[in-house]
Order: C-alpha cells, then structure tokens, then sequence
C-alpha cells in the first residue's frame, strides 16, 4: 500500500528521473578529473578537480596567474573532451591556448554580450544541462567593467547568486567538471558555492639570461570539501618561447636546512642534500 512519502518519491523520479534519488550507501567517493599536474592531482587535491562539483581558481591579490592556470587546464581537458571556456574577462587569446596545446576544434568559446556574470552563468548552465562535460569560467574582479559594452558591476547584477545556485545544481546533476578564475574580492556566495578553492598567489618571474620564461605562482588550498584545506604548492605557468611549449610545471620544493644545522650544531656534508619534490 502506497504511504505519503513514496508517493512523493515516484513524483519526483517521474519529474526529474530516476537518477534524482539515490540511496545513501549508493553515493560513494567523490569522482575526480586529472589534470596531468602532479601537484594537483597527488597533493592539492584526491586525484584531480571534483566532478560534479564547483571549483574556484581565486586570486590572492593583483596578477597571480589564475587566468593562465584556467587556461592550461582548459587546453588539456580539450585533448580529452569538449571544452567550454566562458570569457567574461574579455581576454582569451586563441593563440596562446594553442601554445598550450589546446584542441581548439574541440573548444567552444563564450562571450556573454553583457559581461554581467548572471548572463554568464545562465548560458553556462544550459550547456551543461545540454551535455557539456568540462567548463571553465573566466570572471572579472568585482565591481569591475566587463564585456564589450562597457560591462556591469557583479553588485548590481540582480539575481546573479541565485543564477549561480542552478548552475551548481546542474553541475552536480550532469557530473560536469566546472572551474572558476575569480579576482580579489571574492564575492561571499561564490566562495560558498564552490566545493574546492584554491587560493593563487604570483611569486616573481622565472628568468634566464635575461629572458622572462614564466610566472612562480604559489597554491594553497582555502577551502575543501574533498581533502584537507591548508596544503600548499609551487607552479610555474611558463610562457611559450622557440622550441618550449607554453605549459604549467609543478616547481621543486626545496629545503633549507640552515635553520636545521643551527639547531644540531653539525656541520654540513653531502647527506644534507635535501631531496627535490615535484
């Protein structure tokens, strides 16, 4: 005999299908996406960027290398799958996705008409509820200018945070990978929507004779709800030059031990080498 609660249960399975209701011991892990950095996938993060859920690329203050990281991740998931990457900067440049060696048949770019960020996640959302399996979401700093005509303000953009919400319900019900590059200030419902923050930071130029080959960009986990916060690494966005590919590399971790020798009072000999980390 049917009772009032799975009465409403098949209601629901017939409005949303069968998939909008699953048992508890039924969810397991969380799935991850491989990014191919090893500092992501082994250290920041349990394998990879969450599937099905929103991660956030933000920028701890001024340049920081978000938008190349975007950028480079966006161009290996594009080898692998369609990829959408959603402009709302303004400053994609096809060329140097290519340098990143992005499949640009494989890639769809977006530009919303307006800039303002709920249009933007509005059209993000239909793709992902029309199929798009990996999306990459360029934002503005808040309160700034976007879009060809001049943009709006993030602030005065009525019924931005609810646009977002659908998209992450999308995102979680279409197991989509969605990655957002966000400027300082971070609005507060864009930290809340996301289940990974990673919190970027420049750390200087890499040079050699006098050329400049990259961005040092330090990572450090904000906010996680698939591993531990906290955890920090060392990237270098390098930039493409002859004969080098345009790509980020996990920089070496190197220990000193100066502080360490003062503590022991020995001196230093060969076995002090400290050993290199990816």
């Amino acid at each position: 005999m049917p009772t009032p609660l799975s009465e409403a249960l098949a209601t629901l399975r017939r409005r949303h299908g069968e998939a909008v209701i699953r048992s508890g011991d039924a969810l397991g892990g969380v799935e991850a996406w491989p990014t191919g950095l090893p500092v992501l996938d082994h250290r920041l993060t349990p394998g990879g960027l969450p599937v099905g859920r929103v991660s956030l690329l933000a920028a701890a203050s001024g340049a920081s290398g978000r938008l190349t990281l975007l950028q480079a991740l966006v161009a290996v998931a594009s080898r692998e799958r369609t990829a959408v990457y959603l402009d709302l900067v303004g400053s994609l440049d096809p060329g140097f996705l290519a340098d990143l060696g992005a499949d640009l048949s494989a890639l769809l770019v977006l530009r919303s008409p307006s800039g303002r960020w709920g249009e933007g996640f509005s059209m993000a959302r239909s793709l992902v509820v029309a199929g798009a399996p990996w999306l990459a979401i360029a934002l503005p700093a808040a309160g700034a200018g976007s879009g060809p005509a001049g943009g709006s303000r993030p602030r005065s953009d009525l019924g931005w945070e609810h646009r977002l919400s659908t998209l992450v319900e999308s995102v979680a019900a279409r197991r989509a990978v969605c990655l957002v590059s966000a400027a300082a200030p971070l609005p507060a419902a864009l930290g809340y929507a996301s289940s990974l923050t990673l919190e970027c930071a420049a750390d200087g130029w890499e040079e050699a004779h006098g050329d400049v080959l990259g961005l040092r960009t330090h990572l450090t986990v904000v906010k996680s709800k698939v591993s531990t916060p906290g955890e920090t690494a060392a990237l270098l966005l390098r930039y493409p030059r002859p004969f080098a590919a345009a790509e980020a590399v996990g920089r070496p971790a190197v220990v000193d031990l100066t502080a360490t020798r003062k503590v022991l009072d020995v001196p230093a000999v060969a076995s002090d080498i400290p050993a290199v980390a990816g």
